[in-house]
C-alpha cells in the first residue's frame, strides 16, 4: 500500500471534517458523521493511495468510535483493511456493512430488492459520468457505444424493480433531457438508511472508472447468495414437513436468483480488460473464493465431497467448513429421507425433481457464464485469491450442488408439465 505523507486540499478537508465530528461529540451537539465527504474522497482518491495522515486521522476516529460499536466502527474498519494487514473480499465490497439491510432482525428490505438498487445505482453513476456530473473514479471513463451497452444490460435486469424502466429503454442516454428521464426511471429507495448505506460502500483501490461497476455486481452477486441461503434453507424446511408445494416454490425461487444473477455478467463483459487488469494489481487477497454466502448455499444444498471441502474454497471460509464437518441437515439429505419414506405422490414427487433439476441446471449455467467471462478477463493470470485462476474455475465446473442423491434428476418436458401439486 503507498501512502503520501503530504496532505492535498481533499485530503486535508476530510481531516477537519473527522476532527470536527469528534469534537461535536465530546461537547455534547453530535454531528453527522461525514461518511458521503469520506467516501467520495476515496473515490476520487482510491483506497490504496490514501495519504498517510488520513489514514491515521481515519485510525483515531475509529479508536473513539470503538467502545460504540455500530455501523460507524464497521465502515471504519472495511475502509482501513488495507493499513489494517485485515484486508479481503468482505471488507472491499463492505460487505460488513451492506448486509444487515437483508439479513439478520434488523432485515429492511428484500435482497431482490437491494439487488436491484445496487445496479441501479451503478446506472446512475453511468449516467452521470456520461454527462460530466460528477468527477468520481475519473480516469479511464468509457465510450458513449459501451455506456450504452451497460445501460441496455442494466436495464434489462431492473424490469421487475421499477414499473417505469421498460418505457425508458428506448431512451438516448447521450441527450441530457431523455438522460435525465432514464434517471428519473431508475428505483430508487424510500428509506433514509438504506440510502446512506448505498452511498457510502463503494470504497474503489484505484481511479479506474469501471472499478465502481466491478464493486456494484459483485455486492449484488453477495447480496443474491444472501437470498439464496434463505431460499434454500425455507425448501429445506419443506421437504422435511412434505411440504411439496412449499418446496418447489422455494426451490423455484433460487433458480430464478440464479438464472437472473447470470445476466449479471453481461454487464461485467462491458469493461475494459486492461482496466480490469490494472485495478486488479491492487485487490490481491480479496478474491470471491472467500464468499461465505455462497458456501453456505452450496452446503444447505448438500454436503460436499470431500476434495472441495479440502480445497481453498472452503479453506476461505472457515466457518462454513466447522459447519459442513458437523454434518448439518441439508436439501440432499431431506429429500433421500422423503423419497425414503414416500412421503409425496407421483405428481408431488415429479415437481420436486423439476424443481431441483431446475436449481443444478441455473447454478451450472451460472458457472460456466462466470469462466468463460474470467477467460476473456483474466486469460492466463493467477487469481486474486491465491489460486490458479482460470484453471481453478475450470476445475469447479465439475461441482455439483445435488451430487449426493445418487438419482438422475433429469426430468423430461412431458413430466414437467404433467407434474402439479396438490
Amino acid at each position: 500500500m503507498t501512502c503520501s505523507t503530504w496532505l492535498d486540499p481533499s485530503s486535508a478537508d476530510v481531516v477537519r471534517r473527522l476532527r470536527s465530528w469528534r469534537t461535536s461529540r465530546v461537547t455534547g451537539q453530535p454531528a453527522e458523521f461525514p461518511y458521503e465527504v469520506v467516501t467520495q474522497h476515496v473515490q476520487r482518491t482510491g483506497k490504496h493511495h490514501l495519504a498517510a495522515p488520513l489514514i491515521e486521522e481515519l485510525d483515531r476516529t475509529r479508536q473513539f468510535c470503538r467502545a460504540g460499536g455500530g455501523v460507524r466502527l464497521r465502515f471504519l474498519d472495511c475502509l482501513l483493511d488495507k493499513h489494517d494487514g485485515t484486508y479481503r473480499y468482505a471488507t472491499y465490497l463492505s460487505l460488513p456493512v451492506l448486509r444487515g439491510l437483508v439479513d439478520g432482525p434488523d432485515a429492511v428490505l428484500s435482497a431482490r430488492d437491494l439487488a436491484g438498487l445496487l445496479i441501479a445505482d451503478v446506472m446512475r453513476f453511468e449516467l452521470e459520468a456520461l454527462h460530466g456530473r460528477h468527477d468520481l473514479l475519473p480516469h479511464g471513463r468509457p465510450p458513449l457505444r459501451t455506456v450504452k451497452k451497460r445501460l441496455h444490460h442494466g436495464l434489462g435486469h431492473l424490469d421487475r424493480h421499477s414499473d417505469r424502466v421498460p418505457a425508458a429503454r428506448h431512451l438516448d442516454p447521450a441527450a441530457p433531457e431523455q438522460a435525465d428521464e432514464l434517471l428519473a426511471s431508475l428505483p430508487v429507495s424510500p428509506c433514509p438508511l438504506v440510502r446512506e448505506r448505498l452511498a457510502m460502500t463503494v470504497h474503489p483501490v484505484h481511479v479506474l472508472h469501471d472499478e465502481y461497476l466491478f464493486i456494484r455486481v459483485l455486492q449484488s452477486y453477495e447480496t443474491i447468495f444472501t437470498g439464496l441461503v434463505g431460499s434454500a434453507g425455507h425448501a429445506l424446511t419443506g421437504l422435511r414437513a412434505a411440504d411439496a408445494g412449499a418446496t418447489c416454490a422455494h426451490l423455484d425461487d433460487a433458480a430464478t436468483a440464479l438464472e437472473r444473477a447470470g445476466l449479471l455478467f453481461t454487464l461485467l463483459a462491458t469493461m475494459d480488460p486492461d482496466a480490469f487488469r490494472h485495478f486488479r494489481d491492487f485487490t490481491e487477497g480479496a478474491s470471491a473464493i472467500q464468499s461465505e454466502h455462497y458456501k453456505r448455499f452450496e452446503l444447505t444444498c448438500g454436503t460436499p465431497r470431500d476434495e472441495r471441502l479440502m480445497s481453498p474454497a472452503f479453506g476461505n471460509v472457515p466457518d462454513v467448513l466447522d459447519q459442513a464437518r458437523r454434518g448439518p441437515d441439508t436439501i440432499t439429505r431431506a429429500y433421500l429421507d422423503a423419497r425414503r419414506d414416500r412421503r409425496f405422490g407421483t405428481g408431488e414427487q415429479l415437481a420436486v425433481d423439476a424443481g431441483l433439476t431446475r436449481l443444478e441446471r441455473a447454478h451450472q449455467r451460472w458457472k460456466s457464464t462466470h469462466h468463460s467471462l474470467a477467460t476473456r478477463m483474466l486469460g492466463d493470470a493467477t487469481g486474486s485469491g491465491y489460486t490458479a485462476g482460470v484453471p481453478y474455475l475450470k476445475d469447479c465446473l465439475d461441482n455439483r450442488l445435488f451430487w449426493g442423491l445418487g438419482v438422475d434428476l433429469t426430468v423430461t418436458a412431458a413430466e414437467v408439465s404433467g407434474a402439479h401439486v396438490a
